[in-house]
């Protein structure tokens, strides 16, 4: 994984860390296809937040993709801040028309993390304190997501896949 922008360096994304290569294109595809296979609304850890398709990772540990994303994400809580522990992270497919109105995070989620799975769909940048990140297949970008407005713009075509990942500090 290569971090090519430190927090607040980068003048164009003052307010986020972005990571490429975070997975390997096998890795990648991986997780896509878990989701494909796994997702099924009537499992306890499957939902749809609107018409995106949520997998809930947290109580899949024994899944070794599961684990691997989980200690990979662990990793990087503990390179930004080693008082953040993971508190959930998802995978979600996102369908056409669908978006995320602008929000800050709940206070116990000090930090926010994004990994973009593919980027061959039109729409869907996330625009983080009125900074529009255009999404790159393979990339993480991370932000103080309790404290900065942050969206997802409107799927126009194809499908975005995400891992989102939600941090808290150490109980």
């Amino acid at each position: 994984m290569d971090m090519v922008v430190l927090y607040g360096i980068n003048p164009t994304y003052k307010n986020m860390n972005i990571i490429k290569n975070f997975l390997s294109e096998k890795e990648l595809n991986n997780y896509i296809d878990f989701h494909k296979n796994f997702y099924d609304y009537t499992k306890p850890n499957c939902f749809l937040h609107r018409k995106t398709k949520v997998l809930d990772c947290m109580g899949l540990e024994n899944e070794p993709l599961i684990k691997s994303m989980y200690y990979k994400l662990l990793d990087l809580c503990e390179k930004i801040d080693k008082k953040l522990t993971i508190n959930y992270f998802q995978i979600v497919e996102w369908p056409i028309n669908e978006s995320q109105g602008e929000h800050i995070d709940f206070s116990y989620h000090p930090y926010t993390s994004v990994l973009y799975l593919n980027d061959n769909f039109e729409g869907g940048e996330t625009v983080v304190n009125n900074q529009t990140y255009k999404p790159v297949k393979n990339s993480l970008i991370s932000f103080e997501g309790n404290k900065l407005k942050h969206k997802v713009t409107k799927i126009t075509k194809g499908v975005r896949y995400t891992i989102p990942c939600w941090y808290k500090y150490y109980d």
